[in-house]
Order: C-alpha cells, then sequence, then structure tokens
C-alpha cells in the first residue's frame, strides 16, 4: 500500500500548494487503518471523542476502531445512528452536533451519510473531523461539502473537510457489492461533469479551474480497465478504486466546488432523492443513481458532438424556447409547496429568449473550438455502461429502486434544481429534451 498511500501524500501536497493550509492533512488505506487513525487523534490534541456510526458500519468496523482509540489513551463517546433509513438531514446533523458540543472532536464510522453528518457538525464546532470508510461507495470523502436535506430539499453547504480519512482495504472489500457499484459509478460521472464545467466556464463564465483534473491522470483509464476486478471483489482493485474516491474529492477540495465531478447527472440524483422525500417513496444509492444518470448526460453530449454547429439555428431555437411564466409555472406544478425554494435557485440561471439566442450564437461561433476540448476527455456512454454493468451496477432507470417516470421528469426538470448551468440546460436550449416536463403529455 505504500505507493497508494505516496500518492495520496503527493496529492495533498499538491492541493495545499494550490489553495494553500487545509484542514485535511492525512488520507492512508492500509491494514492498520484504525491504529493509524487512533494516532493522529491524539497528534491532534483529541482526548475524548464523539464516535458516530449505524447499525452495519458499527458491526463492520466499530469495535476495531473503539479498540484502537481506547488503546491510544482517547475516552469515546458512542452513539450508533439507528434511524431506518438512516438519511443526511438537518435534524439529524443538529443532533450529531449537539452530542459533540462537549469533546474534542468527531469520529465517523462509515460512509456518505454519516461522513456528511460528522463533517456538519465539526465545521459547526470547528472541531476535527475523523472519517473511518467502511465502503468505497462515494467521492466526498475529502471534500469540503456536505449535501443534506433541508425541509426536504437536498442542499450542497461547504464545510471544512475533515483531518484524516482512512480505511482497511479488508473492511472495504467486504462492503455491500451494491454499495462498492455505486462508488465506481458516482467516480466515472467526472466524464460528464466535466465537460458540464467546462461549457458553464465558456457560455456563463463560471470559475474554471482545469488543474483540478490533475487528479484524475493516469487512475481513471486504470480504473476502467479493472472494472472486472472490482465487479469480482479483488482486493487490489477495490483499493485502487478507494484511492480514486479519495483523489476525486481532492478535486473538488482543490476547485473549492463540487464542479469537476457533480454537473447534470448529480442534479438527476439529486431530483430523485427530493421526490423520494416529499413523495415518500424509494429511492436508490447516491452513486447507482448518478451512474445511471451519467449515461443519460453522456448521451445527451454525444448528440450534440454529433449535431455540429452548423446545424444550430439560434434564431428558432430562441424562439421556441417556453417564457419564463410557463418555466415556473410547471416548477410550480411539480414542487407544490416548496416551488418557492426551487425558484430562488432557478431565477439566477434563466434567460430570456434573447439572451437564449445570444448564448447559442456564441456556443455556435466557438462550437469547434469547444467540442474538440471536450471530445479528447469525454467517454462514450456505453464504454461508461459497460464498465459499470461490469461491476455490477445498474445501467438503466428500470434497475433502480425509483419510480421510472420521476427519472424521465428529472432529465428535463432536474436543471431548475441548482445555479449551475449544465448539459441540461444546453440540451433543453437546443432542442434536444423538452425545456420542461409536460404532464399532459
Amino acid at each position: 500500500m505504500n505507493n497508494i498511500n505516496d500518492n495520496l501524500t503527493k496529492a495533498l501536497k499538491t492541493v495545499q500548494k494550490m489553495i494553500g493550509p487545509t484542514a485535511l492533512q492525512k488520507c492512508y488505506i492500509d491494514l492498520d487503518a484504525a491504529a493509524r487513525m487512533a494516532d493522529f487523534s491524539t497528534d491532534l490534541g483529541i482526548r475524548r471523542c464523539l464516535v458516530i456510526s449505524d447499525s452495519n458500519t458499527r458491526a463492520a468496523a466499530g469495535e476495531h476502531v473503539f479498540l484502537a482509540l481506547r488503546y491510544a489513551g482517547n475516552g469515546t463517546t458512542d452513539l450508533v445512528l439507528k434511524m431506518e433509513p438512516l438519511e443526511a438531514t438537518i435534524e439529524i446533523a443538529e443532533f450529531v452536533t449537539e452530542k459533540a458540543a462537549n469533546l474534542d472532536g468527531i469520529v465517523a464510522v462509515g460512509a456518505g451519510t454519516l461522513s456528511d453528518l460528522a463533517k456538519y457538525a465539526g465545521n459547526k464546532l470547528q472541531k476535527p473531523v475523523l472519517l473511518y470508510a467502511t465502503a468505497p461507495s462515494m467521492n466526498g470523502y475529502t471534500s469540503s461539502i456536505v449535501a443534506l436535506r433541508i425541509k426536504g430539499l437536498k442542499q450542497t453547504i461547504p464545510v471544512k473537510p475533515a483531518s484524516g480519512v482512512f480505511a482497511d482495504p479488508e473492511v472495504l472489500v467486504a462492503a455491500p457489492s451494491r454499495m462498492i457499484a455505486a462508488g465506481f459509478a458516482d467516480y466515472l460521472s467526472k466524464s460528464s461533469a466535466s465537460a458540464d464545467w467546462a461549457v458553464a466556464h465558456m457560455l456563463r463564465s463560471e470559475p474554471y479551474q482545469p488543474e483540478a483534473f490533475e487528479f484524475y491522470k493516469g487512475i481513471y483509464d486504470e480504473l476502467l480497465s479493472l472494472a472486472s476486478e472490482i465487479g469480482a471483489g479483488k482486493p487490489e482493485a477495490i483499493t485502487k478504486l478507494m484511492q480514486g474516491l479519495l483523489l476525486s474529492g481532492l478535486s473538488m477540495l482543490a476547485a473549492g466546488a463540487s464542479s469537476p465531478v457533480s454537473g447534470g447527472e448529480h442534479l438527476i440524483s439529486h431530483y430523485l432523492d427530493m421526490k423520494s422525500a416529499f413523495e415518500g417513496v424509494s429511492h436508490d444509492l447516491h452513486g447507482a443513481q448518478v451512474g445511471v444518470a451519467t449515461i443519460q448526460t453522456l448521451s445527451l453530449w454525444q448528440q450534440i458532438l454529433n449535431t455540429g454547429p452548423t446545424s444550430i439555428d439560434p434564431e428558432k431555437l430562441s424562439s421556441n424556447y417556453p417564457s419564463e411564466k410557463d418555466i415556473e409555472a410547471a416548477i410550480e406544478e411539480d414542487w407544490g409547496p416548496v416551488a418557492k425554494t426551487i425558484l430562488e435557485q432557478w431565477r439566477p440561471k434563466s434567460r430570456t429568449p434573447h439572451e437564449i439566442r445570444m448564448e447559442l450564437e456564441v456556443f455556435k461561433s466557438r462550437a469547434d473550438e469547444f467540442l474538440g476540448m471536450i471530445r479528447k476527455e469525454m467517454e462514450t456512454p456505453q464504454k461508461i455502461a459497460q464498465a459499470i454493468q461490469a461491476v455490477g451496477g445498474p445501467i438503466t432507470a428500470k434497475e433502480l429502486t425509483i419510480r421510472e417516470r420521476d427519472f424521465q421528469k428529472a432529465i428535463s426538470n432536474a436543471r431548475f434544481l441548482r445555479n449551475r448551468f449544465t448539459v441540461l440546460d444546453l440540451a433543453a436550449e437546443l432542442g434536444l429534451i423538452p425545456p420542461f416536463y409536460d404532464s399532459g403529455n
């Protein structure tokens, strides 16, 4: 594991050169991860800590963590969150914050939900957080954001990153195969998200740092080639996946935003989560939803690549674009009592027909330059689907534990959820998808 940990250390130093000092000081993957984390907690001056887990992660790794912390002289308070299903909501995050208020730090034993709860509480209390990963299921361990459900809406909140992230390969390999497949799919979303970020920079002048993609150099293609081995549960391949996920999170940390790895595909997943919360229907694992959505957004990018600039008619497309009144009516129909909150995200991104025409003129004039740039980096939806399928993950909406019609609605309506320009917006302006879902059809 020395090579992996050396690479992670180098990547952390790169982040520090790019953005300056950061709370994240250590990433470590090896069989002695629990002991290393306990020693690190001592170095940070943590003498009493709150250890949060759920029933599954407590059984999977909690005892190792407690023994290591206690051996290092760390007083521990055990908090097993038994809500079923456990969700990263603001209410639970505040509950964790209250439990940690009189302690020196927080340790989360788990994956995405528990990491987000711990990072939120640590940020609010200004206390160090250590993450002990139990599954390579998502790329947020090393990021400086959390996703919480607030009044039913999933919102991304900036926080201080964890001080350290630790993982034991034996624990990772024992994680449910569906969680491993979800992490792999979440990692692959970079292929679509990176194009979204570039087009947002070109058309909306959003800040863009291509240096953030340095954290993918080499390992992205390697993980694609390891898909079958990851699916077969090979320890070395799953450890490599965990390395990739930590590096992916570092790209977000370096960029100061989730833009390098989160675009239209993540908005589709957020839409599904929010529909689940509001209407009491099931949703699937974050990464599983993102994987299916990535195949969809890459298909949209493929259509744009194949269309070419000469066929773009900005005048006709902008004149066919619906009025803001019609869009707002569609949002209100879709979200009812929380439509006001959705509209607060949408309105800064909204454009008049004249502005859309001008935007499409810019895209048309620079399309060859832009499409030539992203074509080199972008994978085909077919290749991504084959890789996800090889690890045992879902590749169609029918395979997800969701209402399939919600996925179809999300393709048009998810773009209203956040003030971030993605391929969903561009495809709507180009007439490749309906600008909003029409329930009458």
